[in-house]
């Protein structure tokens, strides 16, 4: 019996098949990490085949392969007219299999490498949809010759508010010195110049913050090389928590036995290069703590949204020791994704262009929108040029967090009176902007709310 798909999801469904009837040759579907593309795809696919069609798909690992397949079985798609493999996989079998009338890759953001070009072009007149939750390449160079239609599913901040996302808690604190990070050629930082800028003396910090932020909660670290990971799992293990590394690297039969321990229970923190950040489904991680700084926004979205998997009553919470948030914002922060390239800009490392300011009183990192902190109540005049991080803070307060986001409050603190549907929720948003409570009685006269 298949999945019946939620109301978001079926009308993404609908709008990429429109578009297909309406001439497109391709198409890319934009929807957040967490949203639930596995099922999304597998309906389209089962549609497809239920018409008589063969479909193709394909993805760069082996892990996101063996997934979508289990998404397709569960979805009733008859394998016997779908080519499931990894990219690289199919180019070596091209003109060997079955030829497509309909074409899926995903985490398409990748659609411009060699490999993915390669299969397009050899299937020139095969339509073809692309899925991601950012299309963004850190060289600007857009997806309009590969896609002529783009199809956007809910935000961030919708899923949360509809219960398709965990809302989240943030905090962050600098533990590396960005002045000794260097660029590669990729345009992300080098390996060697994180060494530097990261030390060899915060292990102890890190897992002296999960102890008092998140005690005893599953978390995943991202780390920026194996030596690093392999570090930071000692360090934790030493102080009595079960954690363990695993990367690219590591003998499949012992990753997997890494990842059943991880979905159980039985290993608390899970210290990965690079390994958990595309499709990787962990329902049960309620914590991510980031210890890589990136200039990639795929990257950055990846990893920091990997706690954020809907489950009823669960608050995540992503613990930034690298102020990436800096770079991108939140988790929430809108953007504006577009099939065009993109200028390379220079950017300035610091919260000037981004979406996000400080709280003078707490130190809180809160939406430009708020004009009331949602964590002390108090009231934040805009100054873009004072938007900045203390770069002050060192390793011996990492105890005492001075940048702080509550995802809720601050969704709250956001609304308009206009917005509330209840004299109860008007006194919920003079509580989060730390209003009193005949604030709220006067909106709700106002709105003819009460008599």
């Amino acid at each position: 019996m298949p999945f019946k798909l939620f109301d978001y999801q079926q009308r993404l469904v609908d709008e990429t098949r429109q578009k297909l009837a309406e001439g497109n040759h391709g198409v890319l579907i934009v929807s957040p990490p967490g949203s639930g593309k596995s099922v999304i795809i597998a309906e389209i696919a089962r549609l497809t085949v239920a018409k008589g069609g063969q479909v193709m798909f394909f993805v760069h690992r082996q892990e996101l392969v063996n997934q979508i397949t289990q998404s397709f079985q569960k979805q009733d798609v008859d394998l016997m007219h779908c080519t499931i493999m990894t990219v690289g996989k199919i180019v070596n079998r091209l003109g060997k299999l079955p030829r497509p009338n309909l074409i899926i890759c995903d985490e398409s953001q990748h659609s411009r490498a060699k490999s993915y070009l390669k299969i397009f072009d050899y299937y020139k007149d095969v339509p073809r949809l692309g899925f991601t939750g950012s299309p963004w390449r850190m060289n600007g160079k857009g997806f309009d010759d590969i896609y002529s239609a783009m199809v956007e599913g809910q935000n961030v901040t919708w899923l949360i508010q509809h219960h398709h996302l965990a809302p989240y808690k943030y905090y962050s604190i600098k533990l590396v010195d960005d002045s000794k990070l260097k660029k590669s050629s990729t345009g992300d930082y080098t390996n060697n110049s994180i060494d530097d800028a990261i030390g060899k003396t915060i292990f102890g910090d890190v897992v002296k913050t999960y102890r008092e932020k998140v005690p005893g909660q599953q978390a995943i670290v991202y780390a920026h090389d194996i030596e690093h990971s392999q570090a930071t799992a000692a360090a934790f293990c030493a102080a009595g928590i079960k954690a363990v590394h695993a990367d690219a690297k590591t003998p499949k039969t012992k990753r997997d036995q890494i990842m059943r321990d991880f979905k159980s229970g039985s290993i608390k923190v899970l210290c990965n290069v690079d390994l958990i950040s595309e499709g990787f489904d962990v329902p049960d991680c309620s914590v991510v703590i980031m210890l890589r700084p990136t200039e990639s926004l795929v990257l950055d979205i990846q990893q920091s949204m990997r706690c954020m998997r809907y489950k009823p009553n669960k608050v995540a919470t992503i613990i930034d020791h690298v102020a990436n948030y800096t770079r991108f914002g939140l988790p929430d922060t809108p953007r504006q994704w577009s099939l065009e390239g993109r200028p390379k800009k220079k950017r300035q490392n610091n919260t000037k262009s981004i979406p996000v300011k400080t709280c003078p009183n707490c130190f809180a990192v809160v939406p430009t929108q708020c004009r009331v902190c949602p964590q002390c109540g108090n009231e934040i005049k805009y100054d873009a040029d004072k938007m900045e991080i203390d770069e002050t803070a060192s390793i011996e307060k990492v105890g005492e967090f001075k940048l702080t986001t509550d995802y809720s409050k601050i969704q709250t603190a956001r609304k308009k009176p206009e917005d509330a549907q209840s004299y109860k929720e008007l006194l919920e948003i003079a509580k989060a902007r730390g209003y009193k409570a005949g604030w709220a009685y006067v909106q709700a006269k106002r709105l003819k709310m009460v008599n």
